[in-house]
């Protein structure tokens, strides 16, 4: 993409959002700067007819390598990541490569000992699981999960709000939902949800949609999600 494209696509992003817009220094460093290229793509990915073009700004990005001593740097380029294997992730034909850039994804965020301020590594590697099980490997995905778990046994008390739980043991609970066995989906939840800090103004709707007698697991979980407080806003201690 030129110069001259991507201050264009500044525009269209700008004019689109209207009073929702970014601020324009967002993109400050221009075609040549990876961060500016990696912020546009994700706006332009919101657009059905610019997603191609977001997926080469993002591709652009893998090669990009972040300041590893500033968080924000690091975490900026996996979420850029995890936004190009999004983007691949919808199409059948390019899902094996969603499957190799969220790997890159995870491998980013792990090189550091950093907690991000908006990336959870569970999430990560939550996408990775849900790739999997698209591409035929459940079976590989779920021993990963396993491995996950067990690797955390024991360490509830000192690790209480552990995203890889939270994610690990959620990926069980739709699996078990796609299978049809009700009341194991709805405990692997219950065990998601001790991995979670959960505020108490969330308590009772979650009662609620626990309590649904019917055999419809994925309106369960579906239900549990919608009650469930968005975990981008909760403190994690992992």
């Amino acid at each position: 993409m030129t110069q001259e494209q991507f201050h264009e696509r500044i525009h269209v992003v700008l004019d689109r959002l209207g009073a929702a817009a970014p601020p324009h220094e967002l993109f400050a460093g221009g075609a040549e700067d990876w961060h500016a290229r990696a912020r546009l793509a994700h706006f332009l990915a919101q657009m059905p007819e610019h997603r191609a073009e977001a997926i080469e700004l993002f591709q652009s990005i893998i090669d990009a390598d972040p300041n590893e001593e500033l968080a924000q740097d690091v975490e900026e380029k996996v979420y850029a990541l995890q936004g190009l294997s999004a983007l691949e992730a919808r199409e059948k034909e390019t899902q094996a490569a969603a499957l190799d850039h969220i790997n890159m994804a995870i491998e980013c965020a792990e090189s550091t000992d950093f907690l991000y301020k908006y990336i959870l590594r569970g999430e990560l590697w939550a996408d990775r699981w849900n790739l999997m099980h698209k591409l035929g490997m459940t079976e590989e995905a779920e021993a990963e999960v396993d491995e996950r778990i067990a690797a955390f046994d024991g360490l509830e008390d000192t690790v209480p709000h552990n995203s890889y739980l939270y994610y690990g043991y959620r990926f069980k609970a739709h699996l078990a939902a796609e299978r049809g066995v009700v009341l194991i989906a709805k405990d692997y939840m219950h065990m998601a949800l001790h991995a979670m800090e959960i505020p108490p103004t969330y308590e009772q709707g979650l009662a609620d949609a626990f309590a649904a007698s019917h055999e419809n697991a994925s309106w369960i979980l579906r239900e549990i999600d919608r009650a469930t407080p968005n975990p981008e806003q909760l403190h994690w201690d992992i």
